[in-house]
């Protein structure tokens, strides 16, 4: 079987396919991965190949406004996006439609042309990506919609079909949805929204890294992992931490500063002796070792942290962060705060061996009960053989 897997040129879109690419290359099915920008050498580095749909695009700069305006600016565009789709929930707001159409249309046509040379039989797209709904409709292939976050809106894909009615006509494709099969990678009880959809157990996948040897050593104290992920210290920069480093340096615990190489060392100025910054390190690895976390909120962060069982205070900047704290919030996971709001006291709520903590372990067994990606795979042949 041939599988297109089409996906947002984002590593946030791209690393939670990637288990079920290779599930699908384990069971000896052909994948090829079609993306763009940054995610395409990230496809690389999985061991995937790939096909750039749009080379020479800078996608986050054209469509997202990456390096445009005054640091503040993108700081509280990026702010008051992210609350906007928080209060609309599990509806999804136009305005991430129309950005997510315009990112898709961009890499629409190249798409096409490579799906209809290489005949796939399947079309596994991550959610949002529009190129992956019109490959299927054009193909008349079915389509699995990948999930990356806690949302399972209901016609999600038949509210997103007129929002991408420029990129159908003008490759001649009638905007028909395509039979479209959601997977969700959060456990149902998490999920909001209430669509129906394959529940599959997300299985942190975050990049090769190296793990500095002194983080499987026993920490004398408890160790925190604190990160911002990849887009927010761009869009919104490292300014936010000045508070939390400070606040750090107050608590009886060891801090791992993972940046992702995003700041050089000495970018934030002299370190609390509590406080190590270490490169791109896997995330689900080292947090294994960690007793808490502390993030932006970003989808796959998120559900790393879950993954591990370990407790958050999420600190969101924008995008679906505040959606994604306010799940873990109400279930009891972990805490959030405003950015630059994290201080002491926080932080020895976020230690704390408590209900925080047992919800945290309880989460982590209910990921491991749910089906592996490979689970997936003969449902996803059946998938495909009642289409052809």
């Amino acid at each position: 079987m041939r599988v297109m897997v089409v996906v947002l040129p984002a590593l946030g879109h791209l690393f939670p396919v990637v288990p079920l690419a290779w599930a699908l290359r384990a069971a000896g099915h052909e994948v090829l991965v079609v993306t763009s920008d940054g995610a395409v050498d990230a496809a690389v580095r999985a061991g995937l190949p790939v096909v750039d749909a749009a080379p020479g695009v800078d996608i986050a700069a054209t469509v997202f406004g990456q390096g445009q305006g005054t640091q503040e600016e993108r700081a509280r565009t990026l702010r008051e996006r992210g609350r906007k789709i928080a209060e609309a929930g599990a509806t999804t707001p136009d305005l991430v439609f129309e950005r997510f159409a315009r990112v898709s249309a961009l890499m629409a046509d190249e798409t096409l042309r490579v799906a209809r040379d290489w005949g796939p039989e399947l079309v596994v797209y991550s959610r949002l990506q529009g190129a992956g709904l019109l490959v299927a409709a054009a193909l008349g292939v079915p389509a699995v919609e990948h999930g990356f976050n806690f949302v399972a809106e209901p016609g999600f894909a038949r509210r997103y079909l007129p929002h991408l009615a420029e990129l159908f006509s003008r490759n001649g494709v009638p905007p028909r949805e395509p039979r479209v099969q959601p997977v969700h990678v959060a456990p149902p009880e998490l999920m909001i929204g209430g669509g129906e959809g394959w529940s599959a157990r997300y299985v942190p996948y975050n990049a090769g890294g190296e793990v500095p040897g002194w983080l499987w050593e026993p920490a004398a104290r408890p160790r925190v992992l604190v990160t911002l992920g990849t887009v927010v210290p761009k869009m919104a920069g490292l300014g936010g931490l000045a508070p939390l480093l400070a606040a750090a340096a107050e608590t009886d615990a060891e801090f791992v500063l993972a940046l992702g190489g995003q700041a050089e060392p000495g970018a934030l100025g002299p370190l609390p002796a509590n406080v190590r910054q270490v490169p791109w390190v896997p995330l689900h690895s080292v947090l294994t070792r960690c007793a808490a976390v502390v993030h932006h909120g970003g989808s796959g962060t998120t559900l790393t942290a879950l993954a591990a069982g370990v407790p958050q205070l999420v600190l969101p900047h924008g995008a679906d962060q505040y959606l994604n704290a306010g799940v873990v919030v109400s279930a009891g996971l972990g805490l959030s705060r405003e950015p630059g709001e994290a201080d002491q006291k926080v932080l020895a709520e976020l230690l704390e061996d408590g209900p925080v903590r047992a919800a945290a372990r309880a989460a982590a067994r209910r990921v491991r009960e749910l089906p592996a990606p490979a689970a997936l795979v003969p449902r996803l042949e059946a998938l495909a053989a009642a289409e052809g």
